[in-house]
């Protein structure tokens, strides 16, 4: 009988331990998660709830930590000195225009005349890329008198395997490829 009342004892000093621990923790400031829960399933609000949150599964968890103090103490050792970091998630690789994707030059008032909508019913502005035309100016805004305008067409890979297709302008200023403009960006179907 001496050793069980010594193996809970040791329990409990351990889950008073855990305690601490977990109250020495810095807390978040913002409740977002469980109010986001709430918000989600609104029966967390109710107090049959609340009861089994905040009394009755955590003296579940610290009857557990008592009866299994050796699994919780090697649990807590494993998190603290040999838990490792996680690998950082790469970046996803940026969609950027090669050379080997020019076709051909072209000027912007071909642009414009090529791009141009028109609608008979008037929904959409009778300018060049209709909705998309502040896109356009500001694209057009960054093309410098000694620049050259190309179409492009890429066959493009992403990070996840589906294979696209974009196409669209690109600025091309000297040697190096400026900003692009994409009029098209299409998936690939896959056979």
């Amino acid at each position: 009988m001496k050793y069980l009342i010594g193996y809970l004892a040791i329990g409990v000093l351990t889950l008073v331990a855990m305690l601490i621990s977990h109250l020495k923790q810095e807390k978040p400031k913002f409740r977002f998660r469980s109010e986001l829960m709430e918000s989600i399933y609104p029966e967390r609000k109710k107090w049959w709830y609340r009861l089994l949150d905040k009394i009755v599964a955590p003296v579940l968890a610290g009857a557990a930590v008592i009866a299994v103090w050796p699994i919780a103490i090697f649990m807590a050792v494993k998190e603290r000195f040999f838990r490792k970091e996680p690998e950082p998630v790469p970046a996803p690789k940026e969609f950027s225009v090669t050379r080997d994707d020019l076709l051909q030059q072209t000027t912007i008032e071909e642009i414009e005349q090529r791009e141009r909508v028109i609608d008979p019913m008037g929904a959409v502005p009778d300018l060049p890329f209709g909705h998309l035309n502040a896109a356009w100016l500001q694209f057009k805004g960054h093309v410098e008198p000694q620049d050259s305008i190309w179409t492009f067409s890429s066959n493009w890979t992403t990070d996840w395997g589906r294979r696209e297709i974009r196409a669209g302008y690109v600025i091309l200023h000297g040697d190096s490829l400026g900003p692009h403009f994409l009029t098209t960006w299409k998936a690939l179907d896959e056979d």
